[in-house]
């Protein structure tokens, strides 16, 4: 934990009381002048820190932002997100963990941002990221399997998003669009983006950014999305912490991941399955410049989805799905 983490949850032990600054260097081994910068840092980040004469320090309120003092007293993991960064603006928290993966920081790395500048989609496409409103956060993977298997992490990672989502807002339906969106009502909600460094037989780590509409409302939304996209608070009509999505989805995702290592893709299949938003839908499929029409019939073991078109079944491995000939796809 950093210093300010430390001091945040010196605060946060004590339940609204104040600790002193005596107490804070004691316990941080750090000068008076250490522990007042510090907290100026977290007030300028949204933390309201009141001082309190004579007596130290007390935590009035904290900002909804997924800073790892507030991820980390939610998680259930053993490993991933327990080193949880949190950046108040960025260009990309994909770029920002490959840069910790190539310094040779240990799997499970989570940074988390308040604002992506240049935030990507697939197909280079950038990703809406207004400031304090969504989620977005990168994970460090280093997983023991070949190149091949990499294709079916982000219906993995799209199960955990998904599960986690109605687990927290239960009224609604979060559905797994092919091959890394997830939907609420045929509204996108959620995109995934896998990159992968590997070598001829063995991935060196892979990196899944997500970004969850969390707290937008239509007027966040530019006049071209209203159509396409949605948030939580959106198909809910209330508020969400972004600390409390986040840690959701990362104890989701921990098993998932953990058995997708240890046994493949094909267990689990049957829960992608269920939360399948194009499966027996007629779909038009974009790759290049070409289409294919056809429908959706579920997903194979490697993760390829399978098309049935008039000439017969065919995997697909990359491409742009779109519903019907809508424009669903992002």
């Amino acid at each position: 934990m950093t210093t300010s983490e430390q001091i945040l949850e010196a605060l946060r032990q004590a339940a609204g009381g104040e600790v002193s600054s005596r107490a804070m260097c004691e316990r941080l081994g750090v000068s008076r002048a250490a522990v007042w910068q510090q907290i100026e840092a977290l007030r300028a980040g949204g933390y309201a820190i009141e001082a309190c004469s004579r007596r130290g320090y007390r935590l009035v309120t904290a900002p909804d932002t997924p800073h790892a003092a507030e991820v980390a007293p939610l998680l259930t993991t053993r490993l991933i997100g327990r080193d949880c960064r949190y950046r108040a603006e960025t260009g990309s928290t994909n770029r920002d963990v490959a840069a910790l993966a190539l310094a040779g920081a240990e799997e499970g790395v989570v940074v988390a941002a308040g604002a992506q500048t240049s935030g990507r989609g697939r197909m280079t496409r950038v990703w809406f990221s207004p400031p304090g409103l969504n989620l977005y956060f990168s994970m460090l993977l280093r997983p023991a399997v070949e190149p091949g298997r990499a294709a079916s992490l982000p219906l993995v990672a799209g199960l955990a998003v998904a599960e986690a989502l109605a687990d927290l807002a239960p009224e609604t339906v979060p559905l797994i669009k092919w091959p890394n969106d997830i939907l609420i009502g045929e509204k996108k909600v959620c995109g995934i983006l896998c990159e992968m460094q590997a070598e001829t037989d063995c991935v060196c780590h892979i990196i899944p950014g997500i970004g969850v509409n969390v707290n937008l409302t239509v007027a966040d939304l530019p006049e071209e999305l209203r159509g396409r996209a949605t948030s939580l608070r959106i198909e809910t009509g209330r508020s969400f912490s972004r600390a409390v999505v986040l840690a959701a989805i990362l104890n989701r995702f921990e098993p998932l991941y953990e058995r997708w290592c240890a046994e493949g893709f094909e267990p689990l299949l049957g829960a992608i399955g269920t939360r399948d938003a194009l499966r027996g839908r007629t779909i038009t499929l974009e790759q290049g410049g070409r289409r294919v029409v056809g429908v959706a019939d579920g997903i194979l073991s490697d993760g390829a989805l399978r098309l049935a078109t008039e000439q017969g079944a065919v995997p697909v491995y990359s491409g742009e799905a779109h519903i019907g000939n809508g424009g669903l796809g992002g």
